[in-house]
């Protein structure tokens, strides 16, 4: 009892999580967001501006908005597979790179087939979805680790908030904000690339980052140290056991030496006691009480 109460009210010291490695993950992680849903608020222009006809603008749109997940659908595994052969963190930054080029060249596009083809090519390229989890893992700990994952979580729902909002904020600069942005600039000739660079300056910051501060995370290290904190929570386990068996139940245990040893003196004064039929001259014979006359002769 003492010792499960003592684990209870002091639990283990929570690792901090490492600032580099969780900016990186927060950058991707947001990027990962924007770089899917920054486009939803324009594509239906975009592809109006590609000359499809109005009955088919939705469905086309939908292609050119679902490609990028088609894209991982086919290559998610083919990364986790790389990830184990050559490093988490050159895929992750190989990802990154290739967030940057084709959300930019996605702006370039002048036809749909170019739209199409840079959206499902990036989701191709890019398989930090599920990599960013494997890294997540790997530096962490049973302490820290659901924190971690809660700011993967957070970082993407604020990555779909501020996508949608540069999209439909910065998209055809030149109609909108022609003060700022002339109609012979390059923003009048491709009128979605605008969105697509502020949107892609996100992935670069974190590549920045990551090629001159991340690390790749020791995979061998982390398992030993997961095995040695496995042998501790097994001896930790048997320590427990045998503190049940001697002294899980302390009071109990006491009131029956207490028992016990009540039942040893009593054994004692009765075996020290001489028995009532001893000689009449014996000065441990019962003495005849005063009111009930003198005793009998013999």
């Amino acid at each position: 009892y003492d010792h499960f109460t003592a684990t209870m009210a002091s639990p283990p010291a929570v690792t901090p999580i490492p600032r580099v490695e969780m900016f990186v993950v927060i950058c991707i992680s947001t990027a990962e967001a924007a770089a899917y849903t920054f486009m939803f608020p324009f594509v239906p222009f975009m592809v109006r501006g590609f000359g499809v006809v109005e009955e088919d603008v939705g469905l086309y749109s939908g292609w050119i908005a679902s490609s990028f997940m088609v894209g991982q659908l086919f290559s998610s595994f083919l990364w986790g597979w790389t990830c184990d052969r050559i490093g988490i963190r050159p895929v992750m930054l190989f990802g990154l790179s290739s967030t940057v080029v084709l959300t930019v060249l996605f702006g370039f596009s002048g036809n749909l087939f170019q739209a199409i083809a840079s959206r499902f090519v990036l989701g191709i390229l890019n398989g930090n979805v599920g990599v960013v989890k494997t890294f997540i893992g790997l530096v962490t700990d049973e302490t820290n680790e659901a924190q971690a994952f809660g700011y993967m979580a957070l970082c993407w729902g604020f990555g779909s908030i501020i996508g949608p909002t540069l999209g439909g904020l910065l998209s055809q600069p030149a109609s909108k904000y022609p003060d700022v942005f002339p109609e012979n600039s390059i923003f009048a000739t491709f009128p979605f690339l605008l969105p697509c660079l502020v949107t892609a300056a996100i992935p670069a910051t974190g590549f920045a980052v990551g090629i001159f501060y991340l690390p790749e995370p020791p995979r061998v290290a982390l398992q030993s140290g997961q095995a040695e904190r496995d042998a501790a929570a097994a001896a930790a386990a048997a320590e427990t056991s045998k503190d049940t068996e001697m002294g899980t139940y302390p009071l109990i245990k006491a009131d029956a030496d207490d028992a016990a040893e009540q039942l040893a003196e009593e054994d004692m004064a009765v075996s020290a006691r001489p028995p009532s039929g001893a000689g009449a001259g014996s000065d441990s014979s019962p003495r005849p009480s005063e009111d009930c006359g003198p005793a009998p002769g013999p």
